[in-house]
């Protein structure tokens, strides 16, 4: 938690508030506050992802051939979103890749909406709800999750801040148990190369009676023709219930219009 204290107190601390073009949010586990346009879809599509993660028992590596975010643009300032994740995983993980077991996990429908969008200090304001689908190995029952989402749009960083929970439901069990989400997303254009950026994340969730999953991620982004965004980046999990290493990598673009980029 001190390492979030000090990433929100530098949004704070940093210089005048500037509208900012900023990238779209591929590379994170958290959003932003701002939805595509009305009757756009925003592809967020991961080419490639791996996690490595060591047990008391046997190692697991998971190889993530691709993972995809569809977003489309309502009216109302609001979008609906569909994300879901490939997986194959290999638990006995001894420097050979052995694929064990296949599945979708992170599957997912929210309804997202901006409530308001910030001036000067204020930053935008949106919300993002829906379900969670019982598709990993061992879960059952469909969980709920919602999170707001501020977004500060500064001249020379963007700043977006997350918190929210849910349900979450093993399998074989009963009860479902409270879950608590959160993260925060900075973003650092470099002012040589505008359509290049520097990007970095801390993200955690807990649940109920359990320790706390978080990690740290670092990364770039830039912009290549046709408005196609590219990105890649590494992220480590701080404690033993956290992914040890991971990397990814991905593209973003939209459908419907030749040039697009979110206006704020």
């Amino acid at each position: 938690m001190r390492k979030c204290s000090l990433l929100i107190a530098l949004c704070i601390l940093t210089g005048f508030v500037l509208p900012a073009e900023v990238f779209a949010l591929r590379p994170f586990v958290t959003t932003d506050a701002d939805v595509v346009e009305t009757n756009l879809i925003e592809i967020e599509y991961g080419i490639f992802g791996l996690h490595v993660q060591k047990h008391l028992g046997p190692d697991e590596f998971t190889l993530e051939p691709s993972s995809i975010r569809f977003n489309y643009g309502l009216t109302g300032d609001s979008e609906i979103v569909l994300e879901t994740v490939g997986e194959l995983i290999d638990n006995e993980y001894k420097g050979e890749l052995g694929i064990k077991e296949k599945q979708f996990a992170n599957t997912a429908g929210f309804y997202k909406k901006v409530w308001w969008r910030g001036s000067n200090w204020i930053p935008n304001f949106a919300t993002e709800t829906g379900i969670v689908f019982p598709t990993e190995k061992g879960t059952s029952g469909l969980n709920l999750e919602g999170t707001g989402i501020f977004s500060w749009y500064l001249n020379n960083l963007t700043c977006h801040l997350t918190l929210g929970g849910g349900t979450e439901k093993e399998g074989f069990e009963h009860n479902r148990r409270g879950l608590f989400i959160y993260g925060i997303i900075l973003d650092l254009p470099v002012p040589q190369y505008k359509k290049f950026h520097l990007v970095t994340e801390y993200s955690g969730e807990k649940v109920e009676h359990s320790i706390l999953d978080h990690q740290i991620l670092g990364g770039m982004m830039w912009e290549g023709p046709r408005n196609i965004e590219y990105d890649i980046a590494g992220f480590t999990g701080l404690n033993s219930e956290s992914v040890d290493l991971g990397m990814t990598m991905g593209v973003t673009f939209v459908i419907g219009k030749t040039v697009y980029r979110r206006e704020h």
